[in-house]
Protein backbone atom coordinates (compact mmCIF):
# COMPACT_ATOMS: atom_id res chain seq x y z
CA UNK A 1 0.00 0.00 0.00
CA UNK A 2 1.30 3.04 -0.96
CA UNK A 3 1.48 6.37 2.04
CA UNK A 4 -1.97 7.95 1.90
CA UNK A 5 0.20 11.45 0.42
CA UNK A 6 2.91 11.90 -1.97
CA UNK A 7 3.94 15.12 -0.21
CA UNK A 8 5.44 15.17 2.98
CA UNK A 9 4.19 19.00 3.18
CA UNK A 10 0.66 17.90 2.88
CA UNK A 11 1.02 15.25 5.97
CA UNK A 12 2.45 17.74 7.57
CA UNK A 13 -0.44 20.24 7.25
CA UNK A 14 -2.69 17.51 8.23
CA UNK A 15 -0.44 16.37 11.15
CA UNK A 16 -0.94 20.39 12.37
CA UNK A 17 -4.35 20.91 11.93
CA UNK A 18 -5.16 17.84 14.41
CA UNK A 19 -2.61 18.55 16.60
CA UNK A 20 -4.05 21.94 17.18
CA UNK A 21 -7.47 20.43 17.54
CA UNK A 22 -6.14 18.01 20.20
CA UNK A 23 -4.06 20.77 21.57
CA UNK A 24 -7.60 23.18 21.85
CA UNK A 25 -9.89 20.35 23.34
CA UNK A 26 -7.94 19.10 25.39
CA UNK A 27 -5.94 22.54 26.88
CA UNK A 28 -8.88 23.01 29.81
CA UNK A 29 -8.58 21.93 32.82
CA UNK A 30 -5.50 20.96 32.07
CA UNK A 31 -3.03 23.15 29.61
CA UNK A 32 -0.02 20.52 29.85
CA UNK A 33 -2.57 17.81 28.63
CA UNK A 34 -3.52 19.71 25.59
CA UNK A 35 0.02 20.06 24.40
CA UNK A 36 1.01 16.28 24.94
CA UNK A 37 -2.73 15.15 23.14
CA UNK A 38 -1.71 17.93 20.26
CA UNK A 39 2.06 16.87 20.09
CA UNK A 40 1.25 12.70 20.18
CA UNK A 41 -2.17 13.35 18.07
CA UNK A 42 0.11 15.10 15.33
CA UNK A 43 2.76 12.72 15.31
CA UNK A 44 0.24 9.87 14.75
CA UNK A 45 -1.28 11.43 11.84
CA UNK A 46 1.55 12.39 9.75
CA UNK A 47 3.06 8.57 10.66
CA UNK A 48 -0.57 7.56 9.20
CA UNK A 49 -0.09 9.60 5.80
CA UNK A 50 3.14 9.26 5.08
CA UNK A 51 3.66 5.14 5.89
CA UNK A 52 2.57 2.14 4.24
CA UNK A 53 1.25 0.30 7.14
CA UNK A 54 -2.04 2.17 7.94
CA UNK A 55 -3.77 -0.36 9.28
CA UNK A 56 -1.36 -1.34 11.52
CA UNK A 57 -0.87 1.98 12.85
CA UNK A 58 -4.86 2.00 13.16
CA UNK A 59 -5.26 -1.44 14.91
CA UNK A 60 -2.53 -0.45 17.28
CA UNK A 61 -4.68 3.07 18.31
CA UNK A 62 -7.71 1.00 18.06
CA UNK A 63 -6.74 -1.60 20.71
CA UNK A 64 -5.26 1.01 22.68
CA UNK A 65 -8.61 3.11 22.70
CA UNK A 66 -10.42 -0.26 24.05
CA UNK A 67 -7.81 -0.87 27.27
CA UNK A 68 -8.12 2.95 27.91
CA UNK A 69 -12.39 3.17 28.18
CA UNK A 70 -11.55 -0.46 30.61
CA UNK A 71 -9.26 0.78 33.07
CA UNK A 72 -11.26 4.44 33.14
CA UNK A 73 -14.04 1.84 34.27
CA UNK A 74 -12.17 0.48 36.58
CA UNK A 75 -10.73 3.82 37.85
CA UNK A 76 -13.83 5.32 38.12
CA UNK A 77 -15.11 2.22 40.62
CA UNK A 78 -12.06 2.25 42.68
CA UNK A 79 -12.58 5.76 43.33
CA UNK A 80 -16.40 6.03 44.23
CA UNK A 81 -15.78 1.99 46.21
CA UNK A 82 -17.97 -0.89 44.82
CA UNK A 83 -20.44 0.00 47.76
CA UNK A 84 -21.36 3.50 46.80
CA UNK A 85 -20.60 3.02 42.80
CA UNK A 86 -24.11 0.30 43.11
CA UNK A 87 -25.64 2.41 45.19
CA UNK A 88 -24.96 5.32 42.15
CA UNK A 89 -26.15 2.97 39.36
CA UNK A 90 -29.10 1.98 41.24
CA UNK A 91 -30.44 5.94 41.50
CA UNK A 92 -29.21 6.45 37.67
CA UNK A 93 -31.60 8.04 35.42
CA UNK A 94 -32.41 6.10 32.64
CA UNK A 95 -34.84 8.07 30.84
CA UNK A 96 -34.20 10.16 27.14
CA UNK A 97 -35.43 13.47 29.08
CA UNK A 98 -36.41 14.48 32.12
CA UNK A 99 -39.51 16.42 31.49
CA UNK A 100 -39.93 18.91 34.29
CA UNK A 101 -36.94 18.15 36.61
CA UNK A 102 -33.23 19.17 37.01
CA UNK A 103 -31.36 20.24 33.79
CA UNK A 104 -28.35 20.75 36.08
CA UNK A 105 -25.86 18.20 37.76
CA UNK A 106 -22.42 16.20 38.05
CA UNK A 107 -21.63 12.98 36.96
CA UNK A 108 -18.02 10.56 37.52
CA UNK A 109 -18.91 7.81 35.31
CA UNK A 110 -18.61 8.23 31.47
CA UNK A 111 -22.01 7.70 30.19
CA UNK A 112 -22.77 7.43 26.43
CA UNK A 113 -25.84 9.14 27.00
CA UNK A 114 -23.90 12.50 27.71
CA UNK A 115 -20.87 12.45 25.81
CA UNK A 116 -22.96 14.63 23.27
CA UNK A 117 -22.71 17.06 25.84
CA UNK A 118 -19.14 17.45 25.67
CA UNK A 119 -19.25 18.35 21.69
CA UNK A 120 -22.19 20.70 22.53
CA UNK A 121 -20.48 22.89 25.00
CA UNK A 122 -23.31 21.74 27.79
CA UNK A 123 -20.51 19.94 29.70
CA UNK A 124 -17.63 20.98 31.60
CA UNK A 125 -14.78 19.07 33.67
CA UNK A 126 -14.42 19.82 37.17
CA UNK A 127 -10.89 19.14 38.37
CA UNK A 128 -11.34 19.78 41.54
CA UNK A 129 -14.27 17.27 42.31
CA UNK A 130 -13.50 15.08 39.27
CA UNK A 131 -16.54 14.75 37.74
CA UNK A 132 -18.62 16.61 34.71
CA UNK A 133 -21.27 19.35 34.97
CA UNK A 134 -24.07 17.86 33.16
CA UNK A 135 -26.75 19.83 31.70
CA UNK A 136 -29.49 16.96 30.73
CA UNK A 137 -31.85 17.73 28.25
CA UNK A 138 -35.56 17.96 29.77
CA UNK A 139 -37.60 18.30 26.69
CA UNK A 140 -37.51 15.97 23.28
CA UNK A 141 -36.45 18.46 20.92
CA UNK A 142 -33.25 19.12 23.42
CA UNK A 143 -32.98 15.29 23.53
CA UNK A 144 -32.86 15.57 19.27
CA UNK A 145 -30.01 17.88 19.90
CA UNK A 146 -27.47 15.88 21.34
CA UNK A 147 -28.06 13.10 18.95
CA UNK A 148 -26.72 15.23 16.04
CA UNK A 149 -22.82 14.33 16.97
CA UNK A 150 -24.05 10.86 16.12
CA UNK A 151 -25.75 11.46 13.20
CA UNK A 152 -22.66 13.48 11.97
CA UNK A 153 -20.64 10.78 12.28
CA UNK A 154 -22.49 8.07 10.87
CA UNK A 155 -22.84 10.46 8.05
CA UNK A 156 -19.21 11.33 7.67
CA UNK A 157 -17.97 7.44 8.29
CA UNK A 158 -20.47 4.89 8.60
CA UNK A 159 -19.36 1.91 9.60
CA UNK A 160 -16.06 3.39 9.64
CA UNK A 161 -16.95 4.32 13.29
CA UNK A 162 -16.80 0.22 14.01
CA UNK A 163 -12.96 0.17 12.70
CA UNK A 164 -11.75 3.22 14.00
CA UNK A 165 -13.68 4.96 17.23
CA UNK A 166 -16.00 2.24 18.69
CA UNK A 167 -14.34 0.72 21.94
CA UNK A 168 -16.50 -2.87 21.09
CA UNK A 169 -14.80 -2.76 18.11
CA UNK A 170 -11.57 -2.08 19.91
CA UNK A 171 -12.14 -5.02 22.19
CA UNK A 172 -12.93 -7.53 18.98
CA UNK A 173 -9.77 -6.41 17.61
CA UNK A 174 -7.28 -7.70 19.82
CA UNK A 175 -8.40 -10.85 19.26
CA UNK A 176 -8.46 -11.48 15.59
CA UNK A 177 -4.48 -11.26 15.88
CA UNK A 178 -2.71 -13.75 13.45
CA UNK A 179 -3.99 -15.63 10.70
CA UNK A 180 -4.95 -19.04 11.68
CA UNK A 181 -8.31 -20.50 11.78
CA UNK A 182 -9.32 -22.28 14.17
CA UNK A 183 -12.93 -22.53 13.39
CA UNK A 184 -14.54 -22.51 9.57
CA UNK A 185 -18.14 -21.96 10.35
CA UNK A 186 -18.89 -23.41 7.00
CA UNK A 187 -22.49 -23.72 8.11
CA UNK A 188 -23.21 -20.00 8.25
CA UNK A 189 -21.04 -19.11 5.08
CA UNK A 190 -22.12 -19.87 1.31
CA UNK A 191 -19.53 -21.51 -1.24
CA UNK A 192 -18.51 -19.63 -3.71
CA UNK A 193 -16.09 -20.87 -6.90
CA UNK A 194 -14.23 -17.96 -8.94
CA UNK A 195 -13.10 -18.44 -12.76
CA UNK A 196 -9.44 -18.72 -11.44
CA UNK A 197 -10.49 -21.46 -9.11
CA UNK A 198 -9.85 -19.56 -5.84
CA UNK A 199 -13.06 -21.11 -3.19
CA UNK A 200 -14.31 -19.00 -0.78
CA UNK A 201 -17.28 -18.47 1.49
CA UNK A 202 -19.17 -15.62 2.34
CA UNK A 203 -21.71 -15.28 4.94
CA UNK A 204 -25.26 -16.25 4.41
CA UNK A 205 -28.04 -13.49 4.15
CA UNK A 206 -29.64 -14.68 6.99
CA UNK A 207 -26.77 -14.56 9.50
CA UNK A 208 -25.95 -10.96 8.00
CA UNK A 209 -29.40 -9.84 8.48
CA UNK A 210 -28.72 -10.61 12.25
CA UNK A 211 -28.07 -7.55 13.28
CA UNK A 212 -30.79 -5.88 11.85
CA UNK A 213 -33.12 -8.35 14.03
CA UNK A 214 -31.06 -7.54 17.41
CA UNK A 215 -31.67 -3.68 16.22
CA UNK A 216 -35.58 -4.00 15.94
CA UNK A 217 -35.56 -5.95 19.23
CA UNK A 218 -33.31 -2.89 21.16
CA UNK A 219 -35.53 -0.16 19.81
CA UNK A 220 -38.55 -2.26 20.97
CA UNK A 221 -37.12 -2.57 24.28
CA UNK A 222 -35.43 0.75 24.01
CA UNK A 223 -39.45 2.15 23.85
CA UNK A 224 -41.24 -0.23 26.01
CA UNK A 225 -38.72 0.34 28.93
CA UNK A 226 -38.34 3.82 29.05
CA UNK A 227 -34.22 4.08 28.04
CA UNK A 228 -32.02 5.84 25.19
CA UNK A 229 -30.83 3.20 22.83
CA UNK A 230 -27.21 3.58 23.48
CA UNK A 231 -27.83 3.11 27.31
CA UNK A 232 -27.81 -1.06 25.85
CA UNK A 233 -23.93 -0.51 25.54
CA UNK A 234 -23.61 1.21 29.11
CA UNK A 235 -22.19 -1.04 31.89
CA UNK A 236 -24.68 0.96 34.82
CA UNK A 237 -27.39 -0.38 32.49
CA UNK A 238 -26.31 -4.11 32.85
CA UNK A 239 -26.29 -3.48 36.28
CA UNK A 240 -30.00 -2.88 37.10
CA UNK A 241 -31.29 -5.20 36.52
CA UNK A 242 -28.97 -7.73 37.28
CA UNK A 243 -29.75 -10.17 34.58
CA UNK A 244 -28.77 -8.08 31.85
CA UNK A 245 -25.56 -8.01 33.14
CA UNK A 246 -25.16 -11.76 32.59
CA UNK A 247 -26.88 -11.50 29.06
CA UNK A 248 -23.97 -8.63 27.89
CA UNK A 249 -21.26 -10.52 29.57
CA UNK A 250 -22.30 -13.96 27.99
CA UNK A 251 -22.70 -11.70 24.22
CA UNK A 252 -19.24 -10.30 24.62
CA UNK A 253 -17.46 -13.37 25.63
CA UNK A 254 -18.74 -15.25 22.66
CA UNK A 255 -18.82 -12.65 19.77
CA UNK A 256 -16.55 -10.39 21.26
CA UNK A 257 -13.84 -12.80 22.21
CA UNK A 258 -14.42 -16.71 21.59
CA UNK A 259 -15.63 -16.04 18.01
CA UNK A 260 -12.88 -13.71 16.84
CA UNK A 261 -10.22 -15.31 18.43
CA UNK A 262 -11.28 -18.94 16.86
CA UNK A 263 -12.06 -17.64 13.69
CA UNK A 264 -10.44 -14.37 12.68
CA UNK A 265 -13.17 -12.19 12.17
CA UNK A 266 -15.37 -9.67 14.14
CA UNK A 267 -18.23 -11.41 15.16
CA UNK A 268 -19.55 -8.76 17.44
CA UNK A 269 -19.55 -6.34 14.69
CA UNK A 270 -21.19 -8.36 12.52
CA UNK A 271 -24.35 -8.63 14.62
CA UNK A 272 -24.51 -5.29 16.34
CA UNK A 273 -27.87 -3.51 16.62
CA UNK A 274 -25.74 -0.01 16.75
CA UNK A 275 -23.89 -0.99 14.13
CA UNK A 276 -26.45 -2.09 12.27
CA UNK A 277 -27.53 1.68 12.14
CA UNK A 278 -24.54 2.40 10.86
CA UNK A 279 -24.31 0.11 8.28
CA UNK A 280 -28.18 1.49 7.16
CA UNK A 281 -26.15 5.16 6.37
CA UNK A 282 -23.14 3.28 4.93
CA UNK A 283 -24.06 4.10 1.18
CA UNK A 284 -24.34 7.31 1.65
CA UNK A 285 -21.66 8.20 4.17
CA UNK A 286 -19.29 10.50 2.97
CA UNK A 287 -16.06 8.48 2.98
CA UNK A 288 -15.88 4.60 0.80
CA UNK A 289 -13.69 2.12 0.08
CA UNK A 290 -13.80 1.26 -3.36
CA UNK A 291 -11.69 -1.02 -5.91
CA UNK A 292 -9.90 0.16 -9.40
CA UNK A 293 -11.10 -2.42 -11.56
CA UNK A 294 -8.60 -1.58 -13.83
CA UNK A 295 -5.72 -1.93 -11.41
CA UNK A 296 -7.20 -5.18 -10.22
CA UNK A 297 -5.40 -8.16 -10.77
CA UNK A 298 -8.14 -11.05 -8.93
CA UNK A 299 -5.61 -12.56 -6.68
CA UNK A 300 -7.87 -12.04 -3.58
CA UNK A 301 -6.06 -11.42 -1.51
CA UNK A 302 -8.22 -8.45 0.04
CA UNK A 303 -10.84 -11.43 0.63
CA UNK A 304 -8.36 -13.56 2.81
CA UNK A 305 -7.55 -10.90 4.60
CA UNK A 306 -11.10 -9.09 5.17
CA UNK A 307 -12.59 -9.61 8.99
CA UNK A 308 -16.00 -8.85 8.13
CA UNK A 309 -16.72 -11.19 5.17
CA UNK A 310 -17.62 -7.92 3.36
CA UNK A 311 -14.95 -8.31 0.02
CA UNK A 312 -16.47 -11.47 -1.60
CA UNK A 313 -15.55 -12.90 -5.02
CA UNK A 314 -18.65 -10.94 -6.43
CA UNK A 315 -16.60 -8.06 -5.47
CA UNK A 316 -13.69 -8.44 -7.51
CA UNK A 317 -15.31 -10.94 -10.28
CA UNK A 318 -18.35 -8.35 -10.71
CA UNK A 319 -16.24 -5.06 -10.11
CA UNK A 320 -18.39 -4.25 -6.97
CA UNK A 321 -17.27 -2.31 -3.79
CA UNK A 322 -17.31 -3.69 -0.32
CA UNK A 323 -21.05 -4.18 0.97
CA UNK A 324 -22.82 -2.43 4.00
CA UNK A 325 -20.31 -4.27 6.75
CA UNK A 326 -17.60 -2.58 5.52
CA UNK A 327 -15.59 -0.65 8.66
CA UNK A 328 -13.18 1.23 6.50
CA UNK A 329 -9.93 -0.49 8.43
CA UNK A 330 -7.84 -0.50 5.52
CA UNK A 331 -6.69 -4.37 6.11
CA UNK A 332 -7.31 -4.69 2.48
CA UNK A 333 -5.96 -1.63 1.38
CA UNK A 334 -2.60 -2.95 2.89
CA UNK A 335 -2.74 -6.40 1.32
CA UNK A 336 -3.12 -4.88 -1.49
CA UNK A 337 -0.33 -5.81 -3.83
CA UNK A 338 -1.64 -3.43 -6.48
CA UNK A 339 -2.48 -0.17 -4.85
CA UNK A 340 -5.78 -1.07 -6.28
CA UNK A 341 -8.05 0.08 -2.98
CA UNK A 342 -8.32 2.73 -1.27
CA UNK A 343 -11.11 5.44 0.07
CA UNK A 344 -13.00 7.68 -1.83
CA UNK A 345 -15.53 10.94 -1.80
CA UNK A 346 -18.93 9.24 -1.99
CA UNK A 347 -18.80 7.84 -5.42
CA UNK A 348 -16.37 9.93 -7.02
CA UNK A 349 -13.08 9.11 -8.38
CA UNK A 350 -11.64 11.25 -5.84
CA UNK A 351 -9.15 10.14 -3.37
CA UNK A 352 -9.86 11.33 0.09
CA UNK A 353 -7.67 9.14 2.87
CA UNK A 354 -5.69 11.82 4.11
CA UNK A 355 -9.26 13.79 4.54
CA UNK A 356 -10.62 10.41 6.64
CA UNK A 357 -8.00 9.86 8.52
CA UNK A 358 -7.63 13.26 9.63
CA UNK A 359 -10.98 13.86 10.83
CA UNK A 360 -11.24 9.71 12.02
CA UNK A 361 -8.53 11.17 14.18
CA UNK A 362 -10.59 14.54 15.47
CA UNK A 363 -13.23 12.63 15.77
CA UNK A 364 -11.42 10.10 18.18
CA UNK A 365 -9.86 13.05 20.05
CA UNK A 366 -13.37 14.46 20.76
CA UNK A 367 -15.19 11.21 22.04
CA UNK A 368 -12.31 10.04 24.59
CA UNK A 369 -12.21 13.36 26.54
CA UNK A 370 -14.03 11.73 28.98
CA UNK A 371 -11.86 8.55 29.26
CA UNK A 372 -8.32 11.00 29.08
CA UNK A 373 -9.50 13.29 32.09
CA UNK A 374 -10.29 10.28 33.84
CA UNK A 375 -6.97 8.76 33.42
CA UNK A 376 -4.85 11.69 34.18
CA UNK A 377 -6.90 12.97 36.94
CA UNK A 378 -8.31 10.65 38.91
CA UNK A 379 -6.28 7.57 38.56
CA UNK A 380 -3.49 9.39 40.74
CA UNK A 381 -5.62 10.38 43.44
CA UNK A 382 -6.64 6.69 43.14
CA UNK A 383 -2.96 5.17 43.30
CA UNK A 384 -1.94 8.21 45.59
Amino acid sequence: MKPAVKSKKRALIAALIVGSFGLWWYFDPFPWLGAIVGILAGLFVYYLLTSSRMETGRRLFFIGLNLMVIASIFVVIAQLGWGTFLNWADIHEKEYYLQGQTSSGTQSFPCTRDVPQVWLGKAQYLDYASSWNIKFPTTLGAFLITLVPYIAIGLLFGRGVCGWLCPFGGLTEIFVTGKKVRWKLDALKRKVNTKSGFSYAGLKEWVKDTKYGLLITVVLLSIFLSFPLVCVFCPVFWLEPLFVLWIMLAFIIVFAIILPFMTKRRWWCLICPIGACFGLVNRISFFRIKVDKNKCIKCYDCVDECRMYTITPETIEKDKNPGDDCTRCGRCMEACPEDAIDIYFMDTGKKVRTAFISLTLIAALSLYIWFVLIMVDIFPKVIG
